[in-house]
């Protein structure tokens, strides 16, 4: 819990990546790890005996914060990192000259300074700062090669030289490892957010591949079936009996109804794939919404003269998000009429128990093998065979089922014998709104 709160307060310094740019979050986190390393060696050159250059770094440190602020706050970001460049090699060319030159630990840091400026530069610029890191060195090196009295060498005892060296490698390998750190999470972050891009993508490609192909195939036959029975309505209604013409309009009300409900399927199975149904649980009275839930298929039920029986417990109510429970029963119930022989039998019943309530749909229909028992809520973007295809149609119905009770954080499963039947099983858990 510790950990994830300094991690959390870590990312707020930063600051997100919906305000600041990769670059700039970076320049934000060497800014703090830059004055942490400051803090620790202004009052440690003091300590020293070295005083010209403490008092540089602690006007350096105070520089370093003040700029960070200016970019994390202010977002004034473009002047940011040039005068934080200054600042720096600022810093290392009274260094070297304050801090025995070649012999002192300062020449040390040009390499890691590079590497600061690598992480927070565009690639373009990588060149340029090094050839401008390259040269201060090689300034450096050749006016103390030129003029050796400009060397300013002052340590009250012998020791304090290895004691500098020493603690100027601890700094550096502070530096380095917290920045390879730091750059190593980000990059790790920005994987995981390409994989993430990538897998909602291929997702976004298999839902439109899914609705173009129930467009261009599904949708057509109905609706061509449609124009057919009018246009045979049309032209011959002199010439049709009675019975003849309640046959064609009968087909056309089947069809129109099964259009009807597909075109249902297509619209929720689209918002759901691009997350615009929300989840809203409410109590509700589970015999009352079973009845109004089934009110249109129990019309085409009738027309088919199949029985549906209903058993459900009365007064007794459960917690679900009624849109979403309400396409999960309507589609159960169409699919078991589909499937269903005129003069069958459907049978909708409720189990109740200490962990939750289990809805059970079943119909003496046609049924299901097991090899299409095992696909049946597969996803979209699964190749489902022949057998599958010509017996269940789209499956967008039963893909929504799945979904719709996933985020009940319930269950559906079915169990089937070809020519006896199918029945399906949802689960509920008890939950209080």
């Amino acid at each position: 819990m510790l950990f994830m709160n300094i991690k959390q307060k870590w990312l707020n310094l930063i600051g997100t990546k919906e305000d600041f740019s990769l670059e700039r979050r970076i320049f934000h986190g060497v800014c703090l790890i830059t004055s942490l390393v400051l803090l620790i060696s202004f009052p440690a050159n003091f300590f020293l005996g070295l005083l010209i250059f403490g008092y540089v770094l602690l006007v350096a440190l105070i520089l370093l914060l003040i700029l960070f602020y200016y970019s994390r706050y202010k977002q004034q970001s473009r002047a940011t990192f040039a005068i934080f460049a200054v600042c720096i090699s600022f810093v290392l060319v009274i260094g070297y000259l304050f801090n025995c030159g070649i012999d002192g630990p300062i020449i040390l840091i040009f390499a890691i300074t590079f590497v600061i400026y690598a992480s927070i530069v565009k690639k373009e610029q990588l060149l340029f700062w090094m050839l401008f890191q390259l040269a201060i060195a090689y300034t450096l090196l050749y006016l103390e090669y030129s003029y050796p009295d400009i060397i300013y060498v002052h340590y009250e005892k012998p020791s304090f030289r290895y004691l500098d060296t020493a603690l100027t490698l601890g700094i550096l390998l502070l530096t380095i490892f917290l920045t390879i750190r730091y750059l190593k999470t980000n990059y790790r972050q920005q994987q995981e957010l390409s994989i993430k891009k990538n897998e909602e993508l291929q997702k976004a490609n298999a839902t439109k591949d899914k609705l173009f192909a129930i467009i261009s195939h599904d949708l057509r036959s109905p609706f061509n079936a449609l124009i057919g029975l009018s246009q045979i309505l049309k032209d011959q209604q002199n010439e049709l009996g009675e019975i003849e013409k309640e046959k064609f309009v009968t087909a056309i009300y089947d069809t129109s109804t099964k259009t009807y409900n597909l075109l249902q399927n297509l619209l929720e199975w689209s918002l759901s794939q691009t997350n615009e149904i929300h989840f809203s649980p409410e109590e509700i009275n589970l015999k009352d919404f079973i009845k109004q839930a089934i009110a249109m298929p129990s019309e085409v039920a009738s027309s088919k003269e199949i029985t549906i029986n209903l058993n459900i417990f009365e007064n007794y109510n459960i917690v679900a998000d009624k849109n979403m429970f309400e396409t999960v029963v309507r589609n159960l119930v169409s699919n078991a009429i589909k499937f269903t022989s005129t003069g069958g039998i459907i049978s909708i019943s409720s189990f109740i128990n200490h962990k939750g309530t289990t809805l059970v749909v079943s119909d003496n229909g046609v049924g299901m093998s097991v090899a299409t028992l095992k696909t049946l809520f597969d996803d979209c973007t699964t190749q489902k065979n022949d057998e599958h295809i010509a017996e269940r149609g789209t499956g967008i119905g039963l893909l929504l089922c799945r979904d719709f009770i996933a985020q009940h954080d319930g269950i559906i499963w079915a169990e089937s014998v070809q020519g006896e039947g199918s029945t399906f099983y949802v689960f509920l858990k008890n939950s209080s709104v």
